[in-house]
């Protein structure tokens, strides 16, 4: 039988810290989500005075990020070229998902950001991996 890493709400806490510090530091109010492997919700952080659709786009980069295994970023980078990925309506392309990985280098989950540039985006769902 194989273990497979998983984000529980301790991560998703302290990943949530890390992204609140990071968004803080850039002057943004953003929506941070964590979701797990499968991409399901384990933590949504609104900050106060973060636009009200900025928590929906901020799961559905995370979930992007989990199920893609891979930023979000690289179906956004991908739709250019082939624009019938739009039709994979449960993901999302756009920068700001970015999978948390285990010391096995298996997905255990994303991070989604949202409130930002696609770069200031990504920049803290990194910041807030990193923890």
């Amino acid at each position: 039988m194989q273990f497979k890493p998983f984000v529980d709400s301790a991560d998703a806490r302290a990943a949530i810290a890390a992204g609140l510090a990071e968004a803080d530091a850039l002057g943004l109010a953003v929506s941070l989500a964590v979701v797990d492997a499968g991409g399901y919700p384990v933590a949504l952080h609104r900050m106060d005075g973060a636009g009200l659709l900025t928590a929906e786009v901020a799961l559905r980069k995370a979930r992007t990020a989990a199920l893609l295994r891979a930023p979000s970023r690289v179906l956004a980078d991908r739709v250019a070229g082939d624009p019938a990925l739009l039709a994979l309506t449960d993901y999302l392309p756009m920068a700001g998902g970015v999978p948390i990985t285990a010391e096995t280098g298996a997905v255990a989950g994303a991070v989604g950001v949202s409130g930002g540039t696609a770069e200031q985006d990504e920049r803290i769902a990194a910041a807030a991996v990193a923890r």
